[in-house]
């Protein structure tokens, strides 16, 4: 859980076993805003298959309600499809939304595939992949079209009918379909990731390692390039390998708001899950959780390790709030001592490299050193006595 604090009118009023693991990692469960005539008015002109609308919808909800003052970034969690959408909710499926507003930190991608990962976990699905790639910032995407765009003309009297046919409506068509006859065309055109800027460069390193410290498999597939109208920074999918199905798809549409009309860009995520449930999920009321522990993190190595800790707070089914999406110390410390959780965990430089944390009583300021092996039985221990 994050210490976001409450949005009127948005609180949901009874929750599912997804919506628990999305709160733990952080993401609030919200009413997803409604889809007025403005937002399908303002998209009209862009690629649907990416439901341009809903972001449309989200960005007005965050620009009306003035989140902009708060703090950052909102996570959010919420069903689909949204109101005012004209599609009908399917019985015996789960469709959601994993949402990160206001941060174009890589941890909040590295946030939403983790809840996504534990969501798909906890309905069955054991056999994950995620498959990956970037388009970088607003730089690295046009000198990508550029080189996409020499490419085409290049190659285009030589391309197959259909090629020809499809590269005149999609200038990156020939990456979005997986045909035989195309398939030479598609080893030879240039790939967006050689073309990132530095930061993009950077942020997709820093989603990778989260990969591998998580040991997630993953592949980086260069014919994911998303919605190029809105698309930017990392493309994700999450695939269950074992029934080759596409479970979950995200991206960050960090270019949309200027693009429709709002003074300056937002950088913004969202992780959508579409699969089929074997009975329906059970819903219990909403309620307030009292934090027990709150996780504070003050390097880069140990934000990445911040996850593993998460991984394994998460088995013992604790109370956790943290603030991983935010780099100053003192803020961390400040919000961890006034929200009432008992504990507090820490971990800096030092501890990351050690494989190990700081717990911190709050009311004693009593301290001990704990490997983050051991941590989990350790805090088992201690809820004993909450």
């Amino acid at each position: 859980m994050t210490d976001q604090k409450p949005i009127p009118d948005r609180e949901v009023k009874e929750i599912t076993e997804a919506n628990k693991i999305a709160r733990f990692y952080g993401f609030r469960s919200i009413i997803s805003p409604a889809i007025e005539k403005r937002d399908f008015d303002c998209v009209k002109d862009f690629n649907k298959s990416g439901y341009p609308q809903e972001k449309a919808a989200l960005l007005r909800m965050y620009f009306e309600e003035k989140m902009m003052s708060g703090s950052q970034p909102y996570l959010f969690y919420c069903e689909r499809p949204f109101p005012g959408s004209k599609e009908k909710k399917k019985p015996l499926r789960l469709e959601s939304s994993i949402i990160s507003m206001g941060s174009s930190k890589s941890v909040c991608e590295c946030l939403s595939i983790q809840a996504g990962i534990d969501i798909l976990h906890e309905i069955g699905h054991k056999n994950i992949e995620v498959r990956i790639n970037s388009v970088g910032d607003k730089e690295s995407m046009n000198e990508f079209q550029k080189k996409i765009t020499a490419f085409v003309r290049k190659n285009f009297n030589v391309f197959p009918a259909d090629l020809r046919q499809a590269s005149k409506k999609d200038l990156f068509a020939i990456l979005k379909e997986n045909k035989c006859d195309w398939q030479t065309f598609q080893d030879e055109c240039p790939k967006s990731i050689d073309f990132l800027s530095e930061a993009s460069r950077l942020h997709f390193k820093e989603v990778l390692e989260f990969f591998e410290i998580m040991n997630i498999p993953y592949s980086i597939d260069h014919h994911l390039v998303g919605d190029t109208d809105i698309g930017s920074e990392t493309i994700f999918s999450i695939k269950d390998i074992s029934e080759e199905k596409d479970l979950a798809y995200g991206f960050c549409f960090n270019r949309l708001a200027k693009k429709i009309g709002y003074k300056k860009d937002l950088a913004c995520s969202i992780l959508n899950i579409s699969t089929h449930l074997k009975k329906p999920l059970k819903k219990v009321k909403a309620r307030f959780v009292k934090p027990q522990f709150y996780l504070v993190q003050f390097s880069p190595e140990a934000k990445l390790k911040s996850f593993i800790i998460l991984e394994e707070l998460y088995k013992t089914g604790v109370n956790v709030l943290h603030s991983i999406a935010k780099d100053k110390l003192s803020s961390q410390i400040n919000t961890a001592e006034n929200s009432g959780a008992p504990y507090i965990i820490l971990i800096g430089q030092k501890e990351a490299l050690e494989n190990s944390v700081v717990l911190r009583n709050t009311s004693t300021h009593a301290q001990e050193i704990i490997p983050i092996s051991s941590l989990a039985s350790r805090v088992k221990e201690l809820i004993k006595d909450l």
